[in-house]
């Protein structure tokens, strides 16, 4: 696994952080009041435009919503502290999954069914489940990696074992062999995981894994959330 360095993580506005209803962004429209919703959450650095880009390829049956990240990191946003992952000190990630929390709560309480989350918003999407075990419905978590230490759910997401898609590549700079089998081995303890791995992709998303992506989501939907 390669050494790679981030950006320091940086409060946006004093606790607890909120998501900046004014930057999500929908696809195809703002929900209605029967629409179900999916969220897409960014990765380290990224922001709410990022995962947005896939939304035309995905199932139209929902709406997508975009969210930027709660804390800045460089030019880009975060959900959390950036790697090496402090597994004593869950806070950022815990404040994130609350200000998410909320943002259901006030926006689309309910309806949020799913999310899709890249890197950090991988570990947000999985942590969102920790926290409560009925949160979503499924996630598809690409390139990330659960908070790595026990957290007072977890029991709780064993029992329920929710879908999930976990894609990965195997030349990620982030991950080596023994990260990739901490991962497998919390999906397989604690939801119904189903693997993509991609052996030449890096830290990122490409067509075959896309491919996965919508085929778990029509699934998810009861196969009837083909764009069209």
């Amino acid at each position: 696994m390669t050494s790679v360095s981030f950006p320091p993580v940086t409060r946006l506005t004093p606790a607890p952080s909120a998501i900046d209803d004014a930057a999500v962004r929908w696809f195809p429209h703002p929900p209605r009041e029967d629409d179900r919703v999916v969220l897409l959450l960014h990765g380290l650095g990224s922001h709410e435009g990022d995962l947005l880009g896939l939304a035309p390829a995905l199932p139209r049956d929902v709406v997508y919503a975009s969210l930027r990240g709660v804390f800045a990191c460089g030019a880009g946003f975060a959900w959390s502290a950036p790697p090496p992952v402090d597994p004593a000190d869950p806070s950022l990630l815990q404040e994130a999954a609350a200000a998410v929390e909320g943002w259901i709560a006030r926006t689309a309480p309910g309806r949020v069914i799913g999310a899709i989350g890249f890197s950090q918003g991988g570990m947000l999407s999985l942590h969102l489940l920790r926290r409560d075990a009925r949160a979503l419905d499924w996630i598809v978590q690409l390139s990330g990696r659960p908070f790595p230490a026990p957290m007072p759910g977890d029991a709780a997401l064993a029992a329920a074992r929710p879908p999930v898609l976990w894609g990965h590549g195997g030349q990620d700079a982030l991950f080596g062999p023994a990260a990739d089998e901490e991962v497998r081995s919390f999906l397989r303890e604690h939801t119904d995981v189903e693997e993509v791995l991609r052996p030449q992709l890096g830290h990122g998303i490409d067509e075959e894994e896309l491919a996965a992506v919508i085929a778990f989501v029509e699934r998810q939907l009861g196969g009837d959330g083909a764009a069209r």
